[in-house]
């Protein structure tokens, strides 16, 4: 609980702690290095206590960083189709499956034990606009119900 990480607009990870303590990495950045002109939309740890996270950005990338490492474990860059990612959650019952909302509202499904190269399935949804998402589960029921609350720009 004495990590904390920050997005930034240059596509990179600031790493830090509450107590001043130097942890490296200090920066967790895109497998390309350095600064890049996209921003980070999004963040999100995994909640099986593993020290892996995942992280969005508005080019449409998204990248699987670990804890120890500045440079991530996986990066997709295509996947949104240049889409920015505006949420991003680990499912809660399945250590290996998180979603994805990009700026179009379409939800896309990984499943990295299936297929860790692409989502196993994306559904747009065209009623309204989605501005966030949130991935929904009971942890302790590893086969248990999943599911996922939208909410859309008109409030309905």
């Amino acid at each position: 609980p004495n990590h904390f990480v920050v997005g930034t607009d240059a596509g990179l990870v600031s790493h830090g702690t509450r107590h001043e303590l130097k942890v490296p990495p200090k920066w967790f950045k895109p497998q390309q290095g350095g600064p890049r002109a996209t921003q980070v939309n999004a963040i999100d740890f995994s909640p099986f206590g593993k020290p892996i996270f995942l992280v969005g950005c508005s080019d449409g990338s998204i990248r699987l960083h670990q804890m120890a490492s500045e440079l991530p474990l996986m990066q997709w860059n295509n996947s949104t189709a240049g889409q920015a990612v505006i949420a991003l959650q680990w499912a809660l019952t399945r250590p290996a499956v998180f979603f994805v909302l990009d700026a179009t509202s379409v939800i896309y499904i990984w499943d990295l034990l299936e297929n860790d190269l692409s989502p196993v399935a994306k559904q747009p949804i065209w009623s309204d606009k989605i501005i966030t998402m949130a991935v929904l589960g009971e942890p302790e029921k590893p086969s248990g119900v999943l599911g996922i609350a939208l909410a859309k720009e008109s409030g309905i």
